[in-house]
């Protein structure tokens, strides 16, 4: 990480020194180069500084997915359902079989937890940290992208700064002020479009991910416990298309209600 700080620093003095020493006399192709490399090599390397390159690069897949076609409640209901169907049908071993060939991620680790024998109290508990775990990297990716909206604009006014001191600095005639006003004004625009336009929009594309994701995490851990218990596949199946129903219906006060990531016990002490 101090490698990384290192030369996101260099980066950041690099970008300022080009800043005060790139003549840049009339508005074209080198002007808004100049403008950009300000505020999106500035935001850039400014995150670097706060955040891992790991954690930028789990952004942009995360960002990948969240554009990509979502059906996976209805996945997950009806493949919680047939391993109830087999559970209930062949016993622990074909569950285990079955938990194999399924993809990798939260309902397998269900599955498998299931299929090892743990204990329901386990279960519930090794399932709630690693949901937490997982929604916490979610977090971590919509902090970065927030960070990166609240970045955008002010090194868009530190490019109209720099500029605005060398014109003030090399300025012989007072009446070239207007012309160069709107090279100056550049790097702000860059900054307001791109954080308006780019970082918040996907930001909140990114929280409705992990509002969606959230309902998966939830679904799965109500219908691997019920699993575990051996409930009837068409009771699992009506049970968690309530839930998801519920889940997805916005309440009152127009907020989405969803189950809490957490046990019973510690949701009552929350709540009260």
């Amino acid at each position: 990480m101090i490698p990384q700080v290192i030369l996101s620093c260099l980066f950041s003095i690099g970008i300022f020194f080009l800043a005060f020493h790139l003549e840049v006399g009339e508005m074209g192709l080198t002007s808004n180069l100049y403008a950009l490399i300000v505020v999106l090599g500035g935001t850039l390397s400014a995150t670097l500084i706060a955040y891992p390159w790991q954690k930028l690069a789990w952004t942009a897949q995360l960002l990948k997915r969240t554009f990509q076609s979502r059906n996976e409640v209805e996945w997950i209901l009806d493949t919680i359902v047939d391993l109830a169907r087999i559970y209930r049908q062949k016993g622990i071993r074909a569950l285990e079989q079955e938990g194999e060939e399924l993809p990798e991620g939260f309902l397998k680790t269900a599955v498998e937890l299931t299929a090892f024998h743990h204990t329901r109290e386990k279960i519930e508990q090794i399932l709630q940290k690693e949901a937490q775990l997982i929604y916490a990297q979610y977090e971590t990716a919509y902090k970065i992208l927030y960070n990166m909206a609240r970045l955008a604009p002010a090194l868009g006014l530190t490019g109209t700064i720099v500029t605005l001191i060398r014109i003030f600095g090399h300025m012989s005639d007072p009446k070239s002020l207007i012309a160069y006003m709107g090279i100056a004004l550049l790097s702000t625009f860059y900054g307001v479009v791109l954080a308006n336009l780019c970082f918040i929009p996907l930001s909140n594309k990114l929280k409705e991910f992990m509002d969606y994701e959230e309902i998966c995490l939830d679904l799965i851990q109500e219908g691997v416990l019920d699993l575990y218990d051996e409930e009837n596949p068409r009771v699992i199946q009506h049970k968690l298309e309530a839930l998801s129903t519920t889940i997805t219906r916005p309440n009152r006060n127009g907020t989405p209600s969803r189950l809490f990531l957490i046990s019973p016990k510690k949701r009552a002490s929350v709540m009260s």
